[in-house]
């Protein structure tokens, strides 16, 4: 066999394995959900199924006298399994119900579900690193064999890179799966057109120095496959502050620490001397340099300040990404060094085998021990510094039983990783650090499963709740507006409700808005635990709903507690967060809109929130298409000219705006955002039905299979505002409608105030025209004040106060004012 074919076929079958593991992933998010439990199930049932592979195979092409055609015959088995997850996922997802209904916890339902549909394909993939090895023998190399597992882990890096950020947008998910199936499919045709070089009992002289794998070599060798998927699960949570969540930062960072680890396996292939040492050198130096996706995410390096101009997006990514690559070579370096250490000349490929199994059976247990042991007690920040320590440990024990090593270079390994464990210590927990100068910490908690921060500000109570450095719930004039309206507009449309679902809990507001009316029940499902403890400070908005003895919290994820639930309900609510989110994308497709829809009592409603911010106005046409396709009966609202709220239901709709305002504290809470019954206009749709479905015609749909939504971040300006406009203009032309409020929000958030105001001058006589113009005359305010012109501010508040006396935030802000004047004798 031509050593060009097998190094192709391992750099081709690497690439077209990660292509398929990266649908697969997201064919189980929508099975399994996006629950930190479901996360780290699915992971770990990939990696057992490695584990599994390698054992199996390693044996099976041991005593193979042609292990190249086993090698083309197994990779040519794994084509049809590819499929496996994708084709039976619908069939598990309707024997879930049943699973939950018989009393099953809901974690060992959805590891079954996992195991299930993922094992066979990894089973499969995890016999192809083994069977390469047993084809290397008659070369007599084991730097053969770790130059081949470097180029199938570059294979899989750019496939994981060739899924995320182009095959899944531009085909969607079986026609994905169908590029990788072929690519897969030409390696083995290319595999098995060669000829065996040699056979079982053609073995040259290999540089392995050991005599066989011992049960100290799989130990170790497995808790370094804990400690580096442990890393990679803690380094997922810290780049998100500085990338964000998006698909495409997920996929930068997988394929980043694959890319780490070809580098490494390539460069530990040539590496001469004692093996088992310098694997021990190898996982101290990883626990050290594991910790600088935590050093960039605390520090929050900005490439401004290191560089004459700011680096573009890309250019940011590649930074961040940086930070994974040198701890991941070590990873990467491990192999080879341990194949030299415990393999057998003569039985390279059981060897491999065996060995592979174990770091695949460590790493499979990496997200548990992650999860359940270090996050749960120590928080990614903290644990990073655990993980160095653990990562130091496992080097030194290396080391002290190496040949050519002793305890002075084993205790050098050790103390190798404390600079790590110290900064981890000591460095400010990414999330931790206010965005700007005039906010304060209020709340901080890293579990795990999120970081959520809250901050504020004193002079006029300013709040935003961020969840892993995510902005959730700003407490401003328009976010307040769509909070209230999504809680009070499905009552309007059903009065009388009783059972209420809420999908995501956040501030607490939206719930707090329901229980203003008599409903009977509020089943509220969140998936990030921690906001709970936050809600006390959003309590003169939310109004304590988790003190009301008729709200109920669900710790899950929502679209798949709805799925595996046979109950109904009258009203579902869904705010869910931006839909460009890695997680968020699954609550804005046809089918999830459906398991909606046939969980609704008849005539029940359901509401969603779409932002208009960072979403271009074909991806908002799409998201009105797959909502109007989906539900008979639907509508749009708009709130604060920068949110949308859908409305849908299976009986034709009618808003009773009265009903909205029908207890003392719906009305309090309305009339606090400006919401008047008076002002009708801005309480009605902006378009509804066949408006809709016409101003949407050709936009196509999200679907499970193709969801363009979840790769928004992309295609997005990059100032978040600038979508905005475009997005109120294509809703107010489905309706027809135009008015100088939505005109002047339109301004507003282009950052044209003095237009803004025009426009809002023309409508003031309303109420919400009134708020509205407060808002703009106030943001001036602000503006004069942060250039120190106090005077000019003093004139902007002053109309503000004449426009909308009744709003806090401009008696607030004149009250700083005052104080700051006669801190410097302006006054």
């Amino acid at each position: 066999m031509r050593p060009g074919r097998t190094a192709a076929f391992a750099f081709a079958s690497g690439f077209a394995l990660l292509c398929a593991e990266v649908v697969w992933n997201r064919a189980l998010l929508l099975l399994t959900g996006g629950s930190a439990d479901a996360t780290m199930v699915v992971l770990s049932a990939v990696m057992a199924g490695f584990a599994s592979g390698g054992l199996a195979f390693g044996r099976i092409g041991d005593s193979s006298k042609a292990p190249v055609r086993l090698l083309g015959l197994l990779s040519l088995a794994c084509i049809p399994a590819f499929f496996m997850p994708l084709l039976l996922a619908p069939a598990a997802a309707g024997l879930l119900p049943a699973l939950y209904s018989a009393g099953i916890p809901v974690v060992l339902v959805r590891a079954f579900a996992a195991f299930i549909l993922v094992l066979p394909p990894s089973f499969l993939g995890g016999g192809l690193i083994p069977l390469l090895a047993r084809t290397e023998e008659s070369r007599g190399a084991v730097s053969g064999i770790a130059g081949l597992y470097a180029l199938n882990t570059i294979g899989s890096a750019l496939g994981g890179l060739a899924a995320g950020f182009v095959l899944l947008e531009a085909l969607g998910a079986r026609a994905s799966l169908l590029s990788a199936s072929a690519l897969m499919l030409a390696s083995a045709i290319l595999l098995l057109a060669g000829r065996d070089g040699g056979s079982a009992c053609e073995r040259g002289r290999t540089e392995a120095q050991g005599g066989g794998p011992s049960l100290f070599h799989l130990v170790l060798f497995a808790a370094s496959g804990m400690i580096a998927l442990s890393f990679e699960s803690v380094w997922s949570r810290q780049l998100t502050f500085v990338l964000g969540n998006s698909t495409y930062a997920f996929s930068a960072m997988g394929a980043s620490a694959l890319l780490g680890m070809g580098i490494g396996s390539w460069i530990g292939r040539r590496s001469r001397g004692p093996a088992l040492p310098m694997f021990g050198a190898a996982v101290a130096l990883e626990g050290l340099l594991g910790s600088l996706p935590l050093l960039d995410a605390s520090l929050r390096l900005d490439p401004a300040s290191l560089l004459p101009h700011p680096l573009p997006g890309p250019a940011r990514v590649l930074l961040a990404c940086f930070t994974m690559i040198p701890a991941s070579a070590c990873m990467g370096a491990t192999f080879p060094f341990m194949v030299r250490a415990a393999a057998r000349d003569a039985r390279l490929g059981r060897d491999v085998g065996l060995l592979t199994m174990a770091n695949s059976a460590g790493a499979a247990a990496g997200p548990f021990f992650a999860s359940l042991v270090v996050m749960s007690s120590a928080g990614p920040t903290r644990g990073t510094g655990v993980l160095a320590a653990l990562a130091g440990l496992i080097g030194a024990v290396a080391v002290l039983r190496g040949r050519g090593g002793g305890s002075r270079r084993a205790l050098a390994a050790a103390a190798a990783t404390a600079p790590a464990v110290i900064a981890a210590f000591v460095l400010q927990p990414p999330g931790s650090r206010p965005p700007s100068r005039d906010l304060d910490l209020l709340f901080f908690d890293e579990d795990r499963v999120a970081t959520v921060s809250v901050f504020g500000r004193d002079w006029d109570g300013y709040r935003s709740l961020r969840i892993n450095g995510v902005e959730e719930v700003p407490i401003d004039q328009a976010s307040l507006e769509a909070f209230h309206l999504l809680g009070h507009l499905p009552w309007g449309y059903r009065p009388g409700a009783r059972s209420v679902l809420v999908i995501a809990l956040g501030g607490g507001i939206t719930s707090g808005a329901v229980l203003c009316h008599p409903v009977e029940s509020l089943v509220c499902v969140e998936i990030c635990p921690s906001v709970v403890e936050a809600l006390p400070l959003f309590a003169s908005e939310n109004r304590r709903p988790d003190l009301d003895p008729r709200f109920v919290l669900v710790g899950d994820d929502g679209r798949n507690y709805l799925a595996a639930g046979l109950s109904r309900y009258d009203l579902i609510i869904c705010d869910a967060t931006h839909p460009g989110s890695s997680d968020s994308w699954v609550l804005y497709t046809s089918e999830f809109y459906r398991s909606v829809l046939g969980h609704l009592t008849p005539g029940g409603v359901s509401a969603q929130w779409v932002p208009l911010h960072q979403l271009p106005v074909h991806d908002l046409k799409r998201i009105l298409a797959t909502w109007s396709g989906v539900f008979p009966h639907c509508a749009v609202h708009m709130a604060g000219g920068r949110h949308a709220v859908l409305v849908g239901s299976n009986e034709p709709l009618s808003l009773d705006i009265p009903a909205m305002f029908d207890t003392p504290a719906a009305r309090e809470e309305l009339f606090s955002t400006a919401f008047d019954p008076a002002d009708s206009l801005y309480l009605l749709p902006v378009a509804s039905g066949e408006e809709i479905v016409a101003a949407v015609s050709g936009s196509g749909v999200n679907t499970d299979d193709r969801a363009p939504c979840q790769f928004i971040r992309r295609r997005a300006p990059a100032d978040p505002q600038a979508t905005i406009a475009p997005c109120v203009a294509s809703l107010l032309s489905a309706g027809g409608s135009d008015d100088p409020l939505r005109e002047g929000q339109m301004l507003y958030w282009a950052g044209m105030l003095p237009r803004a105001v025009e426009a809002f001058e023309r409508c003031r006589g309303t109420a919400m025209g009134a708020r509205w113009l407060a808002v703009a005359l106030t943001t001036a305010s602000e503006g004069f004040r942060d250039r120190g012109d106090t005077q000019s501010a003093l004139v902007m508040l002053r109309r503000a106060v004449a426009a909308d006396s009744s709003w806090p935030r401009t008696r607030m802000l004149a009250r700083a004012l005052e104080l700051e004047s006669r801190a410097t004798g302006t006054f």
